[in-house]
């Protein structure tokens, strides 16, 4: 990738961020709050997929 194009992306990049700062500050403080119920909701799926995902290493190591 030539020098011009990484410094066009990078330019882009700080414009995103200065541009999307003000809505994500917003909405993080005033987004819904997450409860106890919220957070084991999310963490069920993860542990299952990083269960599967060491059953499969484990089995193919095997």
């Amino acid at each position: 990738m030539p020098m011009w194009s990484k410094i066009l992306v990078a330019i882009f990049l700080v414009i995103m961020i200065v541009k999307l700062w003000p809505a994500a500050n917003h909405m993080l403080k005033h987004g819904p709050k997450g409860s106890a119920d919220d957070w084991r909701a999310a963490l069920l799926p993860i542990l299952a997929v990083v269960g599967f995902v060491v059953f499969l290493i484990l089995s193919v190591r095997g």
